[in-house]
């Protein structure tokens, strides 16, 4: 959950082996709310802006890039350091979405409702606050790499519309869909969690995953609900606990 939300880090900075132990190749993000880094020209060409036009350097929005690329220097160097969900700025998030037609639909709808400023900020701290909840920074950032690397880019901007929808009222689920949802391991143990809300929390996650699956393709539905089925009841857990309005 982080390509079109957060600050990527350069190929490799995460480094080999497995947090989850699902493995991990690198801690790049690739679809667009991950900025790329700059390299040594770039940040030399800062760095002289720094020393002779520090007006420049403060409104051009070149201290905000100065400060990625050392960040990214950093996780070279220790990527457990980085913070994995630092968020992206609205524009540059807005520039990489707009480089697709479902992109260019999602910012199109945001700011149709509300404004994509306010909408983008509202999906980057919900999903910060899912991915924090996962663990250490090496276990976040397997799970965005997984998100970005497994997920096709409809299923991405789906979940994205949903957090970014917020709750909506909807009939209490019935004791058999609650009994059904609870018979899986993350199911059990959010429906023990949320009481005499979990009628109301399994029919919100009921609602959202229809209109996930009814705005996929049928290959962008399997991918996602097969990604989806893949997590740890943990991760699983905190996902749906997000989705259900907590």
């Amino acid at each position: 959950m982080s390509n079109e939300l957060t600050i990527s880090e350069n190929p490799g900075a995460a480094g080999a082996g497995s947090a989850t132990g699902e493995g991990l190749t690198t801690g790049v993000h690739q679809s667009g709310i991950a900025s790329p880094s700059g390299g040594a020209g770039r940040k030399a060409e800062i760095e002289r802006a720094m020393r002779e036009d520090f007006d420049l350097y403060e409104s051009s929005g070149m201290s905000a890039e100065y400060r990625q690329i050392l960040e990214s220097e950093q996780a070279q160097i220790n990527p457990d350091l980085v913070n994995p969900t630092q968020p992206m700025a609205a524009d540059q998030s807005r520039m990489l979405l707009c480089g697709s037609q479902a992109g260019r639909r999602l910012v199109s709808d945001w700011d149709s409702l509300g404004g994509f400023r306010v909408h983008l900020g509202n999906v980057q701290r919900s999903a910060s606050e899912i991915v924090r909840s996962l663990g250490a920074n090496r276990v976040q950032r397997v799970f965005m790499e997984h998100f970005d690397r497994h997920l096709p880019e409809p299923a991405r901007l789906a979940v994205y519309a949903e957090i970014a929808a917020g709750s909506m009222y909807v009939t209490p689920a019935t004791a058999a869909e609650v009994n059904s949802f609870a018979a899986t391991p993350a199911g059990k143990a959010l429906v023990s969690e949320w009481g005499a809300d979990a009628a109301a929390c399994v029919a919100q996650l009921r609602a959202r995953a229809k209109r996930i699956d009814d705005g996929l393709d049928e290959d962008d539905a399997h991918e996602f609900w097969f990604w989806l089925d893949e997590q740890t009841p943990a991760t699983a857990a905190a996902i749906f606990r997000k989705m259900a309005g907590g």
